[in-house]
């Protein structure tokens, strides 16, 4: 089986929001990530990453270009899904731009988030198999526009 997933590059003032898996993550317990997850039946592509977005950290946002694309299994076992994962740049939009935990699922497994400044985010302990393709999309978006 395969599932499509979004990841939300979020930039605000040269920094980024981050988020950081819980202790029950079963997982990647306590690694840092970007928002974001995996798609519905009969979303379109900005539908899912807003809702994603929303659900997790509560803030509106704008989807604009793709950076990064990356694939993982969840799991080791035979049936364990394969997720295939695009990081999206995303402004923020609307005049709230302070995160929340409110719209969380519990199977969200986030414990906290911070916005980080984007010259540190190869410093965090970042879930391995999406370090790269984080770090690759920033640089990426260096050169596309400038961030804030």
């Amino acid at each position: 089986m395969v599932d499509f997933a979004q990841k939300a590059i979020i930039t605000h003032e040269n920094k980024m929001l981050f988020i950081q898996k819980s202790p029950e993550d079963p997982y990647h317990p306590l690694k840092w990530e970007i928002p974001g997850g995996r798609m519905r039946a009969g979303e379109s592509l900005d539908e899912h990453i807003r809702r994603e977005v929303k659900e997790e950290v509560g803030l509106s946002i704008e989807p604009r270009e793709p950076l990064a694309m990356w694939s993982w299994r969840l799991g080791d076992e035979a049936h364990a899904p394969t997720i295939v994962a695009v990081a999206v740049h995303c402004l923020l939009s609307g005049d709230r731009h302070d995160v929340t935990s409110a719209g969380q699922d519990a199977g969200d497994h986030i414990g906290s988030w911070a916005w980080i400044d984007i010259d540190k985010a190869a410093e965090l302990d970042l879930i391995p198999e999406a370090r790269d393709p984080i770090l690759a999309a920033i640089d990426h978006m260096r050169h596309l526009t400038p961030l804030g």
